[in-house]
């Protein structure tokens, strides 16, 4: 949640991205800056700098003349999402790249809540945060943003998570070559249904306009 004492522009920004990534606001749908702002307590100047800096990540579209909207992703879009998100993780737990101190306004390590897309979203962004590159944790956390909408559908193509996530969170433990085994896996099962995936997004988000 966001932080009421913050600035406006971060409070803004900070509630887009976590209903992005909730899938709140689901691809497609119309995000309209003078709504959002009364329903914050804002105005409209820091609503629309968050949904300007949003573009400029490509988590949402600036229609000029039309208003914001979030970015749709068809299958080769869901497909390169999940590889750069290994691509990342993978980067983090490689051994031989140096060893930074966190950010010191990293989040603390998240409690375990029993919902297991949350937990392995939890513990991922606790992975890249452990390298205390802001780089990384920049690009994977617009890559956690755009993906959000997708895992918020993967039980519905891939059935229960559950055993698949206490894998991920356990392993930590597993000899270097199982964790990344696991890492691989989750990726791969999910590349491969980002046809299903994306048809289940675009069906979300021909409701949502009605």
């Amino acid at each position: 949640m966001a932080d009421p004492q913050a600035e406006p522009f971060s409070i803004a920004l900070s509630v887009l991205r976590e209903r992005l990534e909730i899938g709140r606001l689901p691809p497609g749908a119309r995000i309209t800056a003078v709504d959002l702002a009364d329903e914050l307590g804002l105005s409209t100047t820091p609503v629309r700098e968050a949904l300007s800096r949003l573009a400029g990540e490509d988590v949402v579209e600036d229609r000029r003349g039309q208003g914001y909207f979030v970015r749709r992703l068809n299958a080769a879009d869901i497909a390169d999402l999940y590889r750069t998100s290994l691509a990342l993780l993978l980067i983090a737990l490689d051994p031989r790249r140096p060893r930074r101190s966190p950010p010191p306004e990293g989040d603390p390590a998240p409690a375990v809540t029993g919902d297991p897309v949350i937990d392995v979203e939890d513990a991922f962004r606790g992975w890249i945060a452990a390298t205390g590159s802001r780089l990384l944790i920049r690009d994977f956390r617009i890559v956690q943003i755009r993906l959000g909408p997708v895992r918020r559908v993967e039980a519905d193509v891939l059935g229960d998570l559950s055993a698949e996530a206490a894998a991920l969170l356990a392993s930590d433990a597993l000899p270097r070559p199982d964790r990344l085994a696991l890492l691989r896996q989750f990726h791969a099962t999910r590349i491969r249904e980002s046809e299903r995936l994306a048809g289940l997004l675009e069906g979300l988000g021909s409701r949502s306009k009605k």
